[in-house]
């Protein structure tokens, strides 16, 4: 799919949100754009972000694809295409080379800039390590080929299941409204919030953005240690996605969860400042 295409669609699926002021709004309308939002929400931290990018656990092939699916389905392109510019912003969090810093290149491009920037939408070289690692499974490499082709199917079928009204509580608004909650995470969170630890960037939790993305506000504690399976480190802080991984786990498509080592904790409850760079655990 040419760039210039897929952003002009971009652009026409956010301004199709307003579709849903063109029908008369009934509660199982919000319980249509929780479901569709959630869940791909879910897709999309489960399998791009804590699995394809961090190897935080490992998946049955089925509980992967299943999950992925439901990720591209969020229209944020393919699931290595994303996993693999990530591993960018970890590398150069908040300095030359990070994607999509609001410190370096401002608020608007940090949140949407870098997604629509032509060069973004190239292929991967098979030395990144995620087109290394994953890039051999087919359904991986289908989803990323044909990003498109989940969210154009669950569009149609929402159409055809319940007309217009379905398309814009359960396609339309969940599709912008997860899009911003997952670039906030890259702008709101670099710019408000607490900071547990003292990590070389300027990365943040923050509960309002963990809520609506189902647990990735935890910035901060994210950077501090990348790789455990649970961005909340406490009870309290809001995890869907761990919860989730955990109930896999409990019936074994889920395996390998790596935890917050003591130290991590010992350090928090110390407050004692983090000179090091953030541990990647790869």
């Amino acid at each position: 799919m040419a760039a210039a295409f897929a952003i002009a669609v971009f652009w026409l699926v956010q301004a199709s949100a307003v579709t849903v002021l063109l029908v008369p709004f009934e509660w199982s309308y919000a319980g249509l754009w929780a479901g569709s939002h959630f869940l791909r929400a879910l897709g999309l931290t489960i399998i791009f972000h804590r699995y394809l990018a961090h190897r935080a656990f490992q998946l049955s092939r089925g509980a992967r694809f299943f999950w992925a699916l439901l990720g591209t389905a969020a229209m944020q392109k393919g699931p290595l295409w994303w996993a693999g510019n990530h591993l960018d912003h970890h590398k150069y969090a908040d300095r030359d080379g990070d994607p999509h810093s609001p410190a370096l290149s401002g608020f608007y491009y940090a949140h949407i800039g870098w997604f629509l920037n032509d060069s973004k939408w190239n292929s991967l070289p098979d030395t990144n390590p995620v087109i290394r690692d994953f890039g051999r499974a087919p359904e991986l490499r289908f989803l990323d080929q044909y990003f498109w082709l989940p969210p154009l199917a669950l569009a149609v079928g929402l159409y055809a299941g319940g007309g217009l009204a379905w398309l814009a509580w359960g396609f339309c608004l969940p599709t912008v409204t997860l899009a911003h909650v997952t670039f906030a995470i890259n702008t709101v969170n670099h710019l408000w919030g607490t900071r547990r630890f003292n990590t070389i960037d300027e990365s943040r939790n923050d509960a309002f953005t963990a809520f609506f993305a189902v647990g990735e506000g935890w910035h901060n504690n994210h950077h501090r240690y990348q790789r455990a399976a649970r961005n909340g480190f406490y009870w309290w802080e809001f995890d869907p996605t761990f919860w989730v991984v955990r109930a896999m786990a409990a019936v074994g498509l889920a395996w390998d969860l790596q935890s917050v080592p003591d130290r991590v904790y010992q350090e928090a409850e110390t407050r004692a400042p983090s000179s090091a760079a953030p541990e990647v655990g790869l």
